[in-house]
């Protein structure tokens, strides 16, 4: 059986999608879609629990390299991060180490930029700058999605 229906309009907006209903034939013109979260959802895991490909993992190594303490992902750098002497999580903050890998392993630059800027306020202390990088990466990743 041949079944006509009115053929949604081509001239969508950006956004916009027609949709139309196999079962009960019925067209709706045009709608706004809505884009979906669970790819986010799913890297947001991935970077706080999964492994990271070796090229990604981050390294707390300090000034003298004696070190080779491996984040391979974000718990595990909070972890790290929360035991490492000061001189070593200083070492990487002056040299932008913890936005840069945010920015472009994790591949979140909006972290990274919100991370570079504790990495900048030259008037915190090792721990406060600890404090405020650890609560960044767990607001947005360790959190309840």
């Amino acid at each position: 059986m041949l079944v006509m229906v009115k053929h949604p309009s081509s001239d969508l907006n950006a956004g916009e999608v027609a949709v139309w209903f196999l079962d009960s034939n019925e067209a709706i013109d045009r709608m706004q879609a809505v884009p979906g979260n669970a790819e986010r959802k799913r890297h947001r895991r991935k970077y706080a629990e999964g492994e990271l490909e070796p090229e990604r993992v981050f390294y707390f190594r300090g000034a003298a390299g004696k070190m080779n303490l491996r984040a391979h992902n974000l718990n595990t750098f909070l972890q790290l991060a929360e035991g490492v002497d000061d001189d070593t999580w200083l070492f990487h903050l002056q040299r932008g180490d913890y936005s840069k890998w945010l920015s472009s392993a994790v591949k979140d630059s909006e972290l990274g930029e919100e991370v570079k800027r504790v990495e900048e306020d030259r008037s915190l202390s090792a721990t406060e700058t600890r404090r405020a990088i650890s609560k960044a990466i767990e607001a947005k990743y360790t959190a309840p999605v």
